[in-house]
């Protein structure tokens, strides 16, 4: 699925100033467990400055103690991707920590709902739940982010989707997750096309069915293979012949990230 060509003038061309000593600020949502924690760890070690959004107070403490005990840097932002209001206002404050800029921004945070399961127990709370924060959410996060993206000079924004879009593997289960993931996917592309004149690049990635508190303890799929692919495609904004409009796999990895593996 592509929205943008991965050649001639891409959006995420290299910037002045933009070179390896500067500082680059990167937002992920969800970032107090799971997916979202593993990246923020590892694009702290990576020397990016990691705003680690959260929904509650405190728990993005552990988060912020082991970066820092790595020698790096993590903020605790409170923010909510449904809270259009509270956005705004966790733009202003990031805004004014670091000096109006954004480098990348990821939106991992999500649900999956256990009354999704089967269409009989379907609520239509958790239907909406389910669409809003899958779909609306990362769309109104990028929304209150965006000048401070545009301001980068070049940006990244990653959503997290889920092999679960694809028709292919539909099972009759899960129906609003599906949905909204594929909702996402779409809305991925059409992203890269809208801000492609702002050199920004969007990209969506598919982390397979890791051990999480989503995912459980027996899921087959490696959470650090995950976290490396979604920490690469936010870093991909500096590069001339960047990538937009992609779907991104764990189960098929870009030559670049697959040949580290080896």
């Amino acid at each position: 699925m592509t929205g943008a060509p991965a050649h001639g003038d891409a959006p995420g061309r290299a910037q002045p100033g933009s070179g390896p000593n500067r500082t680059r600020y990167v937002l992920i949502t969800g970032a107090n467990r799971g997916l979202g924690r593993a990246v923020a760890e590892l694009l702290a070690e990576q020397g990016w400055v990691v705003l680690a959004g959260h929904r509650r107070a405190q728990t993005t403490d552990p988060l912020v103690a082991t970066v820092a005990a790595r020698g790096g840097r993590a903020v605790p932002v409170p923010l909510d991707v449904t809270d259009p209001a509270g956005l705004q206002t966790a733009a202003e404050r990031i805004a004014d920590r670091t000096g109006g800029t954004l480098h990348a921004l990821i939106n991992n945070a999500g649900v999956f709902l256990p009354e999704d399961a089967r269409l009989t127990s379907l609520t239509p709370e958790a239907c909406r739940t389910t669409l809003l924060t899958n779909v609306c959410g990362p769309v109104l996060t990028t929304l209150a982010f965006l000048p401070l993206l545009r301001a980068a000079g070049g940006a990244s924004i990653v959503n997290v989707s889920s092999a679960e879009a694809r028709t292919e593997r539909a099972n009759g289960q899960y129906t609003c997750y599906r949905a909204s993931k594929a909702a996402l996917e779409l809305a991925t592309v059409n992203l890269s096309l809208a801000l492609r004149p702002a050199h920004i690049v969007v990209n969506a990635v598919e982390p397979g069915w890791i051990p999480t508190d989503m995912g459980g303890p027996d899921a087959p799929d490696c959470l650090h293979t995950a976290a490396r692919l979604i920490a690469w495609t936010a870093s991909l904004a500096h590069l001339h012949q960047a990538a937009s409009g992609e779907v991104f796999s764990v189960h098929a990895l870009p030559p670049a990230l697959a040949a580290q593996a080896q």
